[in-house]
Order: structure tokens, then C-alpha cells, then sequence
């Protein structure tokens, strides 16, 4: 029936609790980013629908992503950077109201299905829902028409309110075994060396959309540029400081060039967020490799420096500062630990 691999466990939970005599229209995907909850999401809605057809194409099976105010016809949301679902796209994909254009839209989730006798509705990344959206999404999660399934798709399910978590069947999705994570990377054409692919695979920790994600960026390769100061072999403080600014502002220039209404800030944060696990992979190699002190250590560093993700510090100085106390580490100096 699905075709995700490595999510028996989440897949068992949906096909039980599908076929128990309990109507759940509403749900959870909620797991590690990158490991298959969205793709589960769309075989499901094949499976609710009883089609084969591509999801991404049927007009039943409505897909919500914060890219999506492209689309909009209010000039405003339009030109909305991408860093939230806003409760404008909200009532206009799903929820209907008024709109901040003074426009009434209709309720989606309300309509008749256009193809047969359901529909899906699916959010992804619905940690991006801030409280008022939620909240305006409660009333369709409590009164949802009976031929209407939601599926909330989110890697941080502890940012959904506890009303919105009550009203829905919740599915844990799991990192992937190492096992399954080879048998993955077998069969995808990720087009780059062996030595790069077999890092990528480490440092996703079983998650095949973080592979994906390194390849893309040339993660493996920073890596292998810098390897030395990541395992505390290097005080080359200067030199590896540029590498990693230079990393990061060639990563968010693809990016906005690709899409120039994503938001500066969010894809700066993100490829933030790509080094600081790239750091934490060499944290994790030091513990493993005996170094348990400065493994520890540099944990302490990592968690400090993501803390500060969410200030107005600019993700340069933030990555200025990680150079600079992981140098401070390799000399044993906990002064600025």
C-alpha cells in the first residue's frame, strides 16, 4: 500500500487507526525532518481517495506549503516573504473568512469534492502556523465535514497548541535505521562521490531529506575542507571562518535565486542550522572516538550558539563566534566555553 521506506511502525499506526470504526479525520505526521512524513501524507491521501493518480495534480487532495502565497490573488500576501503559513493562505486553501484584502472567501474544507466523494487537505511544516492560525484552523478541526481529512505534517509538534493536538490522531515517524538509510542511498542518483555520499549518510543521522540536503548544498565538501578544525586537529582559525562564511553566502544567493520570495533571514538560518549539525557530527565522532571531555564540550558550544538562533544576532557573527570558541576548545581552553 505505502511505499516510504523505513516507517512500518508509522504506517501500521495509520492503517490501524483508519481502519477502527472511529472516524479520525484529522491528523499528525510528526517526526524528524527529512525521514518520509509528507510522502506518507500523499500515499495516504491515494489511499482515502482510492486513486492512483499523481497527488500533486488531483484537485482533491489540497497540498498547503508557505511557498504557496505565490499563488494568491492578494497583492500582499503575494509579496509576503516565506518564513510563515499566514492566516490569509489559511482562509483562502482551507478555512475560508475574510482576508486581509477585505475579500470572503469560501471554506475549501466545506466544498464538494471535485472527482469523487472525499478530499485531503495537507499542511506541511505546520510548526510555521502561529497561534492565531491554529486557532483559526481549530473550528474545521472540531466540525470537519465528514468527507474532509487534514493531515498536519510537522517536525516540531510541540509548537502546535494543546487544543489543536487533541483534536488529532498523532503518527510518529522515526529516523531510519542505518540499514534502511544504505538501502535508500542505493537506489538514489545522488550524482557524487562515494567518500561525500558515505559522510552525508553519517551526518543525517536517518534522515534521507538531510542527505539530499547536504548534496545539494556541498556540505561534504566544506566538511572535507575543514575536517581537521572540526576534530580539533586545527587552530586555523581565519582560514576556516572564510571557508564557512563563504559556504553560507554562496548556499543563500542559490537559494534566493531560485526563489526570490523566500525570506533572506529564514534561509539564513537554516543554512545556519545545516553548519551547526555539521559541528555536531564532529561532536558526536570526538565521543565516539574516545574524546568524551571535549566531545561534551563542544555539545555545550552547539547547544549555546542555537539558542542564539532565534536573537537578532546576525548568523555571521554567530558563526564567527563558533569558530572562534571551537579554536578556544582544541587549545583546552574552556575559558570561553
Amino acid at each position: 500500500m505505502y511505499t516510504v521506506l523505513g516507517q512500518e511502525k508509522a504506517i501500521a499506526t495509520i492503517e490501524r487507526a483508519a481502519g477502527a470504526s472511529r472516524s479520525h479525520h484529522a491528523w499528525i505526521f510528526a517526526g524528524p525532518r527529512g525521514v518520509g512524513k509528507c510522502t506518507t501524507a500523499l500515499e495516504f491521501a491515494k489511499n482515502i481517495l482510492e486513486t492512483n493518480a499523481d497527488p500533486i495534480k488531483h484537485p482533491d487532495i489540497h497540498i498547503i506549503r508557505k511557498e504557496d502565497v505565490v499563488w494568491s490573488n492578494n497583492p500582499a500576501l503575494r509579496k509576503k516573504k516565506q518564513t510563515n503559513i499566514p492566516l490569509d493562505l489559511l482562509r483562502e486553501r482551507i478555512i475560508g473568512g475574510i482576508t486581509s484584502d477585505d475579500k470572503m472567501h469560501d471554506a475549501p474544507a466545506f466544498k464538494t469534492p471535485i472527482l469523487g466523494a472525499k478530499k485531503v487537505f495537507i499542511i506541511d511544516e505546520a510548526e510555521l502556523l502561529d497561534a492565531v492560525g491554529q486557532n483559526a484552523l481549530l473550528k474545521t478541526l472540531e466540525e470537519p465535514p465528514l468527507d474532509t481529512t487534514v493531515i498536519l505534517v510537522t517536525c516540531r509538534d510541540d509548537t502546535l497548541l494543546p487544543t489543536i493536538r487533541s483534536r488529532c490522531t498523532l503518527v510518529s515517524f522515526a529516523p531510519l535505521s542505518e540499514q534502511k538509510m544504505q538501502r535508500w542511498a542505493d537506489g538514489a542518483d545522488l550524482g557524487v562521490t562515494p567518500s561525500n555520499l558515505a559522510w552525508a549518510i553519517s551526518f543525517a543521522n536517518g534522515s534521507p531529506g538531510l542527505v539530499c540536503e547536504a548534496v545539494k548544498t556541498n556540505l561534504p565538501q566544506l566538511a572535507d575542507a575543514i575536517s581537521d578544525f572540526l576534530l580539533l586537529k586545527d587552530k586555523e582559525y581565519v582560514s576556516v571562518t572564510q571557508k564557512i562564511i563563504s559556504f553560507t553566502d554562496s548556499v543563500v544567493a542559490a537559494s534566493l535565486k531560485q526563489n526570490s520570495s523566500a525570506s533572506k533571514e529564514a534561509t539564513n538560518r537554516r543554512v545556519g542550522e545545516l553548519v551547526l549539525l555539521m559541528f555536531g557530527a564532529s561532536s558526536q565522532t570526538l565521543i565516539e572516538n574516545g574524546h568524551i571531555e571535549d566531545g561534551v564540550a563542544a555539545s555545550q558550544i552547539l547547544s549555546d550558539i542555537e539558542q542564539q538562533f532565534s536573537t537578532n544576532i546576525s548568523m555571521k557573527v554567530l558563526l564567527e563566534s563558533l569558530s572562534a570558541r571551537w579554536v578556544h576548545l582544541c587549545g583546552g581552553d574552556s575559558v570561553l566555553m
